[in-house]
């Protein structure tokens, strides 16, 4: 595919040419008009023996195409593809994470949902060959991220999962996986696809089953994780106080959820998948993982985001070399002796260091379109370390370019270098021109501040990307989240100010209750008499002795007794 960076450019060379050559054309007939009437033919030849209008036109034709080429690299050709095929070994997984209120039961330490979103943090750091996509589900599903390979974008969606997002409650397993039917990259059955389906069963709707056999049709497998234990749990909530109650149903009574156990593993089973309840986290990785492993053995075709590459350098050689041939060519023929300021100046010599300057300096650009290269293949095949030597080379090539900083950048946050990408987000946009490459730019600096949790860096990187971009849908999500954890961060200041204002409150107060019983019971001490205090004394051993008596009656019956349960 063919395009131009500065189109412009072009429609200044399509007038511009046309018009000089008309001019030339014009000038010429005139002047040879002029020359009719001054002169005979024979006699001008005569007078002008060492001109040659073929000479001034040749040289006027170098002149021309010296000019097209440099208007026409200055429109900065590019000459590649948007779309690459790339061969990868591995499969597009997505996982349906449940996000009803019922995931929220404390059967599973914290929680079902967080526990399972723990479990799939993990599982995307172990798979490394495969592509992930993220749905969430409650009474609807919704794409919580689409298939993506940037395990750190997908790590960062997961935190910001919580029932809230999802506005209609309830359960409904079949919706997510007829949501997920539509989301993989391609449709073909060729194509290694697994669902990875996380719940506790409860389904409120009709059809999971069934579509989970029209899923297997497709290709798809799909694993289910079931989260809870069988005896359930109540669904813990936050009454009008404040404080920690449970969910109750219409009757009042408490509202106890089970896993459905039938169901997971029936939906596993139509769709050659298989079913693990989820006691622990390590159950999830090895189960799941083996079976998504044995798939990576299969070699898939998929296609990526590749940019075009500049080809301004060639036109820009030839127009030198046209502009050369202009310059060192002679409208008329000279003699043995006669020397030209051009033949003074431009000798074989200096012409030689010329054109060894010239092609130096296309080897350069070579160099560095080599290394460009090299670093893409190598971060598309996630050798992000291998990928930053080379981009490291081509940013010593060409330390102005966007696109060299821009992807060594992206080659160190992968690395989780994100200090020293950050600096090269800094530069990057300061090269270019372009809106949408700044940002993108500033959109990776956000993200780059936020995995530092530089939360008011990177909220204001989010605000510059879109102000250049204000229709980028993934930045404007990534502030949100962003402003999000910055309230709750202040929210949590303010709480723990709060607490250590009350805490220190508490200790004042706690002070002066303890200077006034100090000062009361030494006023106290003033006033009993020694035979008071002999008195006080005696009614204490009294008391106590009572105390271990009832004590060793108590132990004596308890010992009597046969006890089962201690609760």
């Amino acid at each position: 595919m063919f395009k131009f960076g500065n189109p412009f450019m072009l429609w200044v060379m399509v007038i511009a040419i046309p018009t000089i050559t008309f001019l030339y054309i014009w000038v010429h007939l005139n002047s040879k008009k002029i020359l009719s009437k001054f002169s005979e033919s024979i006699l001008i030849h005569r007078l002008l023996s060492d001109y040659q209008p073929q000479r001034k036109h040749l040289k006027f034709f170098f002149l021309m195409m010296g000019i097209a080429l440099l208007l026409f690299a200055a429109a900065d050709p590019k000459i590649g593809s948007k779309l690459q095929k790339v061969k990868y070994k591995g499969a597009e997984v997505i996982i349906a994470l449940d996000v009803s209120n019922s995931m929220l039961a404390e059967d599973v330490y914290p929680n079902r949902l967080e526990a399972a979103k723990m479990a799939v943090e993990r599982l995307i750091d172990k798979l490394t060959q495969n592509r992930i996509g993220i749905i969430v589900f409650a009474g609807e599903a919704f794409i919580q991220l689409p298939i993506t390979s940037d395990y750190v974008s997908a790590k960062m969606f997961l935190n910001t999962i919580q029932p809230q997002i999802v506005s209609v409650q309830g359960t409904n397993i079949a919706s997510a996986i007829e949501l997920a039917m539509r989301s993989y990259s391609t449709q073909d059955k060729e194509t290694n696809k697994v669902l990875v389906i996380i719940s506790d069963g409860e389904d409120h709707e009709q059809g999971a089953v069934e579509m989970a056999a029209e899923a297997s049709k497709k290709g798809i497998i799909i694993h289910t994780i079931g989260m809870g234990k069988p005896e359930g749990a109540p669904i813990p909530i936050l009454n009008k106080f404040g404080k920690k109650d449970y969910k109750v149903d219409k009757q009042g009574n408490v509202i106890i959820t089970k896993t459905n156990d039938a169901l997971m593993q029936q939906i596993a089973t139509a769709a050659n998948g298989a079913y693990v309840r989820a006691q622990n986290i390590s159950t999830i990785l090895n189960e799941i993982t083996q079976r998504i492993e044995k798939l990576n053995s299969k070699e898939t075709e998929s296609e990526i985001y590749a940019d075009y590459d500049h080809q301004y350098q060639y036109p820009l050689l030839l127009s030198l070399l046209f502009f050369t041939l202009e310059f060192f060519f002679m409208e008329r023929k000279t003699g043995k002796l006669t020397l030209n300021i051009k033949q003074k100046f431009f000798t074989p010599k200096t012409t030689i260091i010329l054109l060894i300057l010239t092609l130096t300096s296309s080897l350069f650009a070579q160099n560095y379109k080599k290394e460009i290269r090299q670093g893409t293949n190598l971060y598309m095949n996630k050798k992000y370390k291998e990928s930053e030597v080379a981009f490291r080379k081509a940013y010593k090539l060409n330390p102005q370019s966007f696109k060299t900083s821009f992807n060594l950048g992206d080659a160190l946050y992968k690395q989780d270098k994100f200090s020293e990408a950050e600096k090269q987000f800094i530069e990057a946009p300061h090269k270019t021109q372009n809106k949408i490459e700044q940002a993108h730019a500033f959109h990776n600096l956000g993200n780059t501040y936020l995995m530092q949790k530089k939360l008011d860096e990177s909220i204001e990187a989010y605000k510059q990307a879109l102000r250049r971009n204000p229709s980028d849908t993934h930045t404007k999500y990534n502030l949100s989240y962003a402003l999000m954890l910055k309230k709750q961060q202040q929210q949590q200041q303010n709480q723990n100010q709060n607490q250590q204002n009350q805490q220190q409150q508490q200790q004042q107060q706690q002070q002066q209750q303890q200077n006034q019983q100090n000062k009361q019971q030494n006023k106290q001490e003033e006033k009993i008499s020694k035979q008071d205090a002999e008195r006080m004394l005696q009614a204490l051993q009294n008391e106590e002795q009572k105390k271990q008596e009832e004590l060793k009656k108590q132990q004596i019956i308890m010992n009597k007794r046969d006890i089962e349960k201690d609760w």
